[in-house]
């Protein structure tokens, strides 16, 4: 399975597949999460910002 050649602009959100947006010559960047590992080594820090995040916010 290889991953998708489809880029997004990071300001208009345009799809292209150079990268550089041709609309407002932005930076475009791959749209899709990163792959799932098991072994993850940032995992742990990544679940505890975004607790924190939901506390400062105030949601469950």
């Amino acid at each position: 399975m290889t991953r998708s050649l489809i880029l997004q602009c990071e300001r208009c959100h345009e799809f292209t597949l150079s990268e550089t947006c041709p609309r407002c010559k932005g930076v475009a960047k791959n749209p899709l999460p990163a792959k799932y590992s098991p072994e993850d080594p940032y995992g742990e820090y990544r679940r505890r910002l975004k607790r924190l995040t939901r506390q400062e916010r105030g949601t469950p």
